[in-house]
């Protein structure tokens, strides 16, 4: 379960990522784009951190 590691931290940053882009395109007025980023970087840095707690045990 350790080499899952990398990958959970590979969706964290990814999940962050998507949050900070989304942020970035509220700021440009797209306010469906920013909400489905912003939802979705959520449920892959959530996946990402579900997966390193387990791999931590």
């Amino acid at each position: 379960m350790r080499r899952l590691y990398p990958l959970a931290k590979l969706l964290e940053a990814f999940g962050i990522a998507a949050v900070m882009l989304g942020l970035v395109q509220g700021i440009y007025g797209d306010m469906w784009g920013e909400l489905y980023l912003l939802i979705g970087g959520v449920a892959v840095f959530y996946v990402g951190r579900n997966i390193e707690k387990r791999s931590a045990r």
